[in-house]
């Protein structure tokens, strides 16, 4: 009977001991924190938002599309433009695969972002914008300046965001030590050796965006001088001009643009056409096709792939005061920005595209 009664104990002590084991590995667990789990942020128009500590899904606009890729593409929800299959080909799978959306307040409610990042200029019109945008989705959204010179910042605080800071702090340091040393150096070009240069826009090249657009910019930081003399369109920019003011400006240089695209029927209508051959900038030679893959290097959208055309204008201006080896930053800057590996078959294809096979 006692035997019977101590077996019974020795069982029961057996099947307690895992129990208590369990029990007190469980106190000592780290708690996993709940789903709606949130922190507040500051984005750079002062707002203060609450975003979740883990973003997984992020919407973003036109001007900041580029910025998104380049940060954490498999973060993004929308793709806000529609890419041709060339410029697909030096795009993600995954990003391509993405549903093209760029609208309304339903269109991002069913993408279901944790957050809104906006790029755009900041002022009391954009913010009021944003916080309806918000009100309506009831996404938090993080605004972003598109200014060249906040990038710096840009950078950090997206990277913060997103927890993406070893990414944030490689595109820093592109821009660090290939485009703030150029900068400094286009400034202190003297305003009698500045080149003057007229960016041709829209299919016959008589559109245009002047200095103090966000659309030509890379023209001035590039050392350039921008011959058109009209007002700044907003928006989309694209001021038209006449052929006659074009020539009366009289260029050194003309850069053409492609729009979205990926077409250069502007540099083709330019070339063949006998008004432009009128333009002293187009007899002489210097008419250059601006790269546009896999996004504009201009502008369109007006985002960080302007790094990399400001890069290019300045040694296409002056190729003997800057000696860029456009090899080595475009191949870095796509690798970085881009994440992609370069060969040089498309090297040669990006950065000279009037060469390129018909369809390429």
């Amino acid at each position: 009977m006692m035997e019977g009664v101590i077996r019974l104990h020795v069982l029961r002590w057996r099947l307690f001991v895992p129990l208590l084991f369990l029990l007190l590995a469980s106190c000592y667990q780290k708690a996993e924190p709940p789903a709606d789990a949130s922190r507040t942020v500051t984005d750079m128009a002062g707002r203060t938002l609450p975003v979740p500590d883990r973003i997984e899904r992020v919407y973003v606009n036109r001007p900041g599309s580029v910025l998104m890729y380049a940060m954490a593409p498999d973060l993004l929800v929308n793709r806000p433009f529609r890419h041709s299959p060339a410029e697909q080909e030096f795009l993600l799978d995954s990003y391509n695969g993405l549903p093209y959306v760029d609208g309304s307040a339903e269109e991002i409610i069913r993408l279901h972002p944790d957050v809104i990042v906006s790029v755009f200029s900041i002022n009391a019109a954009s913010i009021e914008a944003a916080d309806k945008l918000s009100a309506k989705t009831g996404v938090p959204v993080f605004m972003l300046p598109m200014a060249v010179e906040d990038y710096p910042r840009v950078f950090r605080l997206l990277g913060e965001l997103l927890d993406r800071r070893e990414q944030a702090e490689r595109m820093t340091g592109f821009v660090r030590q290939w485009l703030n040393p150029l900068m400094a150096r286009a400034k202190a070009i003297p305003d009698s050796l500045r080149k003057r240069v007229y960016y041709a826009e829209g299919d016959r090249g008589l559109h245009t965006d002047p200095s103090g657009s966000f659309h030509s910019r890379a023209i001035a930081d590039a050392g350039g001088v921008n011959v058109a003399d009209v007002k700044v369109m907003p928006g989309v920019g694209l001021s038209p001009v006449s052929m006659e003011q074009v020539l009366r400006w009289d260029p050194d240089v003309v850069l053409v643009w492609t729009g979205m695209g990926g077409k250069m029927t502007t540099m083709e209508h330019i070339g063949s056409d006998p008004l432009w051959s009128r333009a002293r900038a187009v007899r002489d030679g210097h008419l250059y096709q601006i790269p546009f893959l896999p996004f504009g290097w201009f502008d369109r959208p007006p985002g960080v792939n302007r790094i990399l055309g400001t890069i290019w204008a300045a040694e296409m201006l002056y190729p003997d005061r800057f000696a860029i080896d456009l090899d080595k930053a475009t191949g870095e800057f796509f690798r970085i920005f881009y994440h992609r590996n370069l060969d040089d078959g498309e090297l040669k294809r990006l950065l000279h595209p009037e060469s390129a096979p018909p369809g390429r």
